[in-house]
């Protein structure tokens, strides 16, 4: 809304109506892809801070460029995208999310009678040379922008009003005394023992590798141990790492509860992250990235305990839970690599190929049949020759078509739809079919992370490609990927 405070002339002071109409197209741009923060991940995975010198940059390069009369659109459009906002982006992802929301309104077609930004009727570039009529259109547009003019869904409303309520109550949580009792008549120091207690009793001392299968690390006949397996007992070290702090902090917590040990600093703070039911610095640095509040972090944890134990003492399961390893990215280098060893082939040659099952599979429901010393019934696919099943897998900002096998449009308060089992099949000769979105696949919902040597988050995991009956523009506005886990 501030474009028109910006002096516009051309020669004799004369507007023409193509030169307003891409100006106009600049500075909408600028208004909603700083709007589009308000979304968070789900818009760009760094809240990147976009300012006014870029919008009045942006513009100069147009002016500059067209001077001699001519519109060199590709060479704008680079420039703008990549340098003039680019410039400030640092995720791989963001960039193509960026050059996509500028497509709408920086692009030939926009000079088009009738364009419009959306499929609403609402936002256009008024065809006028008069700059009264662009203040007096601006006035006019809604006050409580609609998702759609960011190209988003119904449920980013809801994401983001969900996420102004949790930090509401964060902050309510954060001033509220700590010493009263509550509503049970418990002090914080009956609550933080009890739930102290509570964990110590579901959480395993340690996973002792001592009973693993021995098949299971037999060398072959190259001396050369199953990927998988060394991906297995590395997961194992990790787990057993997190497990002592824990089950340390927590006994050293009830000692000074108890008044027979010193509150440290370290288990003040772990104190006060119990009460506040969120996961302690001390656990969190220790573990792998999550989201949840405590009690909901605690029942993952145990079900990934299950599953690396389950693992160990019984046999690799038929699906893995991909949501259950401490490090991802080590079981996807592993089955990478066990084909590699298999067929004698280079692993950098290997690209994944992703098969989507017509089957689901819930983990809670598999670890409910293994603590009931039950098989669970998944005799509706088989164990794959080459590659692994995976499972555990949630949709952002979409919906899987179970009939035509395809991704489809998000379902209204429907925020996070499982994925079904997918088949990573590597293939040394696969190339991508155009038909086919490169979906990202992330460790949590927040989606950043610190930028790592590959030129990716740490908190990326793979680029998954899942058939698509829409261009992949359409779900790169709508910011489309897995999780992993959900933040509840």
């Amino acid at each position: 809304k501030q474009w028109y405070q910006r002096r516009v002339a051309i020669t004799a002071g004369i507007l023409k109506t193509d030169w307003t109409k891409i100006v106009f197209g600049i500075c909408f741009f600028h208004a909603v892809v700083l709007e589009r923060r308000k979304f968070g991940p789900l818009a760009f995975n760094i809240p990147y801070e976009f300012a006014d010198s870029d919008r009045e940059c942006a513009i100069d390069n147009f002016k500059l460029f067209t001077a001699q009369g001519e519109l060199p659109w590709d060479a704008l459009r680079f420039i703008t995208a990549e340098i003039t906002y680019g410039g400030r982006v640092t995720d791989a992802w963001d960039q193509r999310c960026l050059k996509v929301v500028l497509e709408r309104f920086f692009h030939p077609r926009t000079l088009n009678e009738g364009y419009k930004y959306c499929q609403s009727d609402i936002y256009y570039a008024p065809t006028s040379n008069s700059l009264d009529t662009f203040k007096d259109y601006i006035e006019d547009l809604p006050i409580i922008d609609p998702p759609e003019i960011f190209d988003m869904y119904d449920n980013a409303n809801i994401a983001y009003q969900k996420k102004e309520s949790l930090y509401m109550v964060n902050t309510i949580l954060e001033v509220q005394p700590r010493l009263v009792s509550g509503a049970s008549g418990k002090s914080s120091d009956d609550i933080v023992f009890d739930m102290a207690e509570f964990i110590l009793n579901k959480l395993p001392p340690k996973l002792d590798i001592d009973k693993a299968l021995p098949v299971m690390f037999e060398p072959d006949r190259k001396g050369r141990i199953n990927s998988l397996s060394t991906v297995l007992s590395q997961e194992i070290v990790r787990f057993n790492k997190l497990l002592v702090i824990i089950i340390s902090s927590l006994q050293n917590i009830k000692k000074a509860i108890k008044g027979l040990a010193v509150m440290s600093e370290q288990l003040e703070a772990v104190f006060r992250s119990i009460v506040m039911n969120q996961v302690p610095e001390m656990w969190s640095n220790a573990a792998y990235p999550s989201l949840k509040p405590l009690g909901s972090w605690i029942k993952d944890l145990d079900l990934r305990l299950q599953f690396i134990s389950q693992w160990m003492e019984v046999g690799p399961p038929k699906s893995y839970w991909m949501s259950g390893f401490f490090f991802p990215q080590g079981f996807i280098t592993g089955a990478l690599q066990n084909f590699a060893r298999k067929y004698d082939v280079p692993i950098d040659a290997l690209k994944f190929r992703f098969n989507v099952l017509p089957h689901y599979r819930a983990q809670v429901d598999v670890a409910a049949a293994e603590r009931a010393d039950m098989v669970y019934d998944d005799a509706a696919y088989e164990t794959p020759t080459d590659g692994v099943l995976i499972h555990g897998l949630y949709i952002d900002s979409a919906s899987w078509g179970d009939e035509e096998g395809v991704l489809g449009d998000a379902v209204s308060g429907i925020m996070n739809p499982p994925m079904p089992i997918m088949h990573m099949l590597p293939d040394p000769q696969y190339e991508q079919e155009p038909t086919m979105y490169e979906c990202p696949l992330y460790k949590t919902a927040e989606r950043a992370g610190t930028l790592s040597t590959t030129g990716h988050s740490t908190n990326f995991v793979i680029k998954c490609l899942l058939p698509s009956s829409k261009p992949g523009s359409h779900w790169v506005s709508k910011g489309t990927a897995l999780l992993c886990q959900l933040s509840e």
